[in-house]
């Protein structure tokens, strides 16, 4: 069962501002009703309308020229659609990184610190799978997240293990081929390693500097799509 999804009062209005475009077939260039013609329709008011209005502007759907009125950009249904879903998904992508550059880089610096030789190994056996499966052309996702768990699990903080579990579900949408594209993130590869080399030498400066590397990246390649 998904959760469902809160929708603020400007995206409500911008769906339906959308559907007024689709349903009278409307192109760039032509005009939509008013401010105040908008407000009498959808009944809520006009700041909420300008909120609504600023945000489908930010996806060149539509354009406000003051003292002329409000004008389509871009009438094109699937284009607008596909606009927003890759806009909200970069959005979502990029809220998920900050999240795990705050909890696993508090454990890969912990993990430096904490990580039996054992669990060091268990890391390296995972990496050096992850390294094989995209070598090959496969997908990794599965055992790049249970490389991440284990840099958890060394951190030897259970509280910390169990909120990253809790969010495993969250966490696993940057793994699992996100916006469609396969190894989309394959440029963080390298500070895998390289982050892996500070947690085995005990040196949890060099391991997070090499983490945040990896989030760096990640960032880079998402604002990018």
């Amino acid at each position: 069962m998904k959760s469902i999804k809160r929708v603020s009062m400007h995206e409500m209005i911008a769906t339906e501002i959308k559907r007024f475009i689709n349903e009278h077939d409307l192109k760039r260039g032509d005009k939509l009703p008013s401010v105040a013609e908008l407000t009498a329709i959808l009944g809520v008011s006009r700041s909420s309308i300008r909120e609504g209005l600023r945000y489908l502007e930010g996806f060149d759907i539509i354009e406000v020229q003051n003292g002329k009125g409000i004008f389509v950009k871009d009438g094109d249904a699937l284009k607008i659609e596909a606009k927003i879903d890759v806009e909200q998904e970069k959005n979502y992508l990029l809220h998920i990184s900050e999240l795990r550059r705050a909890l696993e880089g508090k454990a890969v610096e912990l993990a430096a610190v904490r990580a039996a030789d054992e669990e060091i190994q268990e890391m390296e056996r995972l990496l050096a799978e992850v390294i094989s499966l995209k070598d090959a052309g496969f997908d990794s996702s599965k055992e790049d997240w249970e490389f991440h768990k284990a840099i958890y699990k060394a951190s030897h903080n259970p509280l910390l293990e169990s909120v990253a579990e809790s969010v495993s579900d969250t966490f696993n949408k940057l793994w699992s081929k996100p916006f469609g594209i396969e190894h989309i993130f394959q440029d963080t590869l390298p500070f895998h390693c390289t982050m892996l080399d500070g947690i085995r030498q005990h040196n949890p400066a060099d391991a997070l500097q090499e983490f945040n590397k990896i989030i760096d990246t990640v960032e880079h390649t998402v604002r990018k799509i």
